[in-house]
Order: C-alpha cells, then structure tokens, then sequence
C-alpha cells in the first residue's frame, strides 16, 4: 500500500481551520458564564449557545447553493468575515439581549464557511484519502481547541470581553490565508472538480459533468439517514451540550479551581486529537461502520456519569475520553458524506447533513438548561449519553460494512 500525500491547498485549509479554532477555544470557556453575567438563568444562557447553531440550522439551505453557485472558496471567506464581525459585536454587548442577537447573526457566517470548507475538503482531496483529509482538516480544529482554552486561561484576567476581540482577530487571519493561498484555478481545478475521475484522457474528449447529488436522492439510501441521526448526537452531546454546560458545570462544583472549564474543553480536544491521528486511515482502510459504534459507544458511556462527579480529575478524564469518542467518529461520518455523493457535486447534500448536527447544537443546549434548572446535572448528562448508545445501535443493526477501501 502506498503512502498518498494529500494536496497543499488541504494543509492550507488546515492552518485556517487552526486559526479559527483558536479562537473558538478562547471563547468557549467564557461564553454561557458571560451571558449568564447578565442576570439570566441557566437555561437562557444556554440559549446564546444554541441561537448561533439555530441561525446555522436556517441559512444551511441557502448556503449550500450560494457555495454551488458563487464557489466555495467565496463563500468560506464571506462566511469567516461575518463570523469576525459577530464577534467584535459581541465583545461590545451591553445586555443578554444584545449578547444573543449577534452571536446568533454569527451563525449565519459559520454554515457558509463550514459547508464550503467541507465541499472543499470533498473536491480537493483524493477520493481514497478523504477520511485522512478530514481527519487532518479536524486535526487542525483540534488542536486549536486544545491550545485555547489554555490561552483563554491566561487571558482571564481581562475579563468576558477581550476573547470575542481576539478571535475576531484570528477569524480574519484565517481569511488571509485561504485567499492568499487558495488561488480560484485551483478549487476549479482540484482532483474531484467536475467529476473527472481520469477517463477523460482515454476516450479522448472531456465527459459531461454530472449532475448534482439532491437531498432526496441521498435519502432514498439507509446508510445516510444514519449519518444524519449520528451528526445529530454528535451535535447535542459533543457540540452543544459540552460546549454549553460544562463551563456551567465547572462553576457550580464547590471548590473547584477557576480553570477547570478551560481545562475540561482542553481535555475533550486532547482526546478528539489523539483519536484524529489515526481514525481517518482506518476509516479509508476498514470502513466507517467499526470507528463509528466504538466512538459512539466510547463518548456515550463517558457521558453519562458526568452530572453526579465532583471531582476535578474524574471530569478531566471523562472529557478527555469523550474527545477520544468523538475523533473516532468525526472522519467516518465525513467520509461515510463523501461515499454517498461519490464524484457528483454535492454541497446540498452536505449542507442537510451539517443541518442535523446544528439541529442536535440547537436543541440540546437548550433541553440540558430546563433539566439542570428543574432536576439537576445528572439528568441533563444522563440524557445526552444515552442519545450516542442509541445511535451506535442503529448502526450495529442498520448498516452492512462493505470491507477495505483501500489507501
């Protein structure tokens, strides 16, 4: 088996990716206790977290075909300058109310870079490389979420305000990048772009490029539903809910230290990360069915006993292997995306399986807050826990692994 080096423009992507998620990760930490500085219950700071993912959930649709129509490249560096926008407003929010509206209008920015950057990520990568291409392009996120918690911590003296500024910062850097190093020839150019799968040379003239994947077309096939019901889970339990009330959580335990929300969410990128180095190979070599029940299993059991712990190592170490639970399945379901579309164009396709995952961000915030404020953390956790066994048992019943890939 020989070693396939993927592309420049995907290590580009990745250094973005790094740079944006170095911010986020210096966000992340202060956000649900900056909204709830404002006098506001749980479950309405948990809101803010779940507005950003509901604009998402909206503008999916649209922004799948302006990436279609416009270009992915274009709309990944709109979508990151509307980001950075969002979050300069933040950083100037003067109540709840001014907080919610613009992080939620960030929302709108964060779809259009997302489904563009994994369009991208489709079209520019080999086809037999495309779990390791969204594994590195993960890895870059990760590692920018592990270093900024740390980095938030340090900041914290500053206060709520000066992370927002700073990722703002970032979020611009990130857009340099793709358009100093991303040049419009070659997206148009990438392995994958308009389909042309190498047969082109032997019948001597260039094929019809073919037609666009539909949504419904990807519906009609089982194994896509069960992605959908996967980025779902992975959207409430590890995007949304961890996200949201593990700093919520940290605050609350009696003596605990003021960095362990910081050190909590680096925990769960450590974990992501380490999963990261090898789950997109294995997924290319073995399938996506294997790495995708062990994660789910994996993340749904460490989950689950998070709401009665106290104690700060048991919830670093409850972190740390959820991370490892979700790199497992991040690559797989991004592949498991890629092996439906195959080398038609697909970003409609795409944009509907990041919907599912802003629907679980949307609403698992938000069921989390009215559990924790009417019965607890060990419901809230307890819940979320059980949604990735479910779905890991849709996948042992309801999808054949097909074997190798190859590499």
């Amino acid at each position: 088996m020989s070693r396939l080096e993927l592309p420049r423009e995907i290590w580009v992507l990745v250094a973005a990716a790094l740079a944006v998620s170095l911010g986020y990760g210096i966000v992340a930490p202060v956000l649900p206790q900056f909204a709830k500085s404002f006098g506001v219950t749980t479950t309405l700071a948990t809101v803010v977290v779940s507005a950003f993912a509901f604009m998402r959930l909206v503008f999916a649709p649209v922004s799948g075909a302006l990436s279609a129509r416009f270009g992915e490249r274009s709309m990944y560096m709109a979508g990151i300058v509307i980001v950075a926008a969002s979050s300069a407003a933040s950083a100037a929010a003067q109540s709840y109310w001014h907080l919610l509206v613009v992080r939620a209008l960030g929302g709108v920015g964060s779809v259009m870079f997302t489904v563009a950057a994994m369009s991208l990520i489709i079209k520019l990568s080999p086809v037999h490389a495309r779990g390791r291409a969204s594994a590195a392009y993960g890895s870059g996120f990760l590692l920018g979420s592990i270093l900024g918690p740390a980095v938030g911590g340090v900041l914290a003296p500053l206060g709520f305000r000066w992370p927002f500024v700073i990722y703002a910062a970032l979020l611009l850097v990130a857009a340099a990048i793709v358009f100093v190093a991303i040049p419009g020839s070659a997206v148009q150019g990438g392995p994958n772009a308009g389909g042309d799968t190498g047969r082109e040379a032997d019948v001597g003239k260039a094929q019809p490029a073919p037609k666009p994947m539909t949504v419904g077309e990807a519906f009609r096939l089982r194994r896509f539903k069960i992605v959908l019901l996967t980025a779902f889970a992975q959207g409430w339990t590890n995007f949304g809910v961890r996200v949201a009330v593990v700093p919520l959580l940290a605050s609350a335990i009696p003596g605990a230290p003021t960095w362990l929300a910081g050190a909590a969410l680096m925990a769960f990128a450590a974990g992501n990360g380490l999963a990261l180095t090898r789950s997109g190979y294995l997924s290319d070599l073995y399938g996506r069915k294997y790495l995708v029940v062990a994660g789910l299993v994996i993340s749904g059991l460490f989950t689950l006993p998070m709401g009665v712990w106290d104690s700060t190592l048991l919830i670093l170490v409850a972190s740390f292997m959820g991370g490892f639970g979700s790199g497992a399945i991040q690559p797989s379901q991004q592949g498991a995306v890629a092996d439906i579309i195959g080398d038609r164009p697909g970003s409609n396709v795409v944009s509907f399986f990041q919907q599912s995952s802003d629907l679980g961000q949307i609403l698992g915030p938000i069921a989390a807050g009215v559990m924790i404020d009417h019965s607890g953390y060990l419901l809230a956790y307890a819940v979320s826990g059980a949604i990735l066994l479910v779905v890991a048992l849709a996948w042992i019943l309801g999808v054949r692994e097909t074997g190798r890939r190859g590499a």
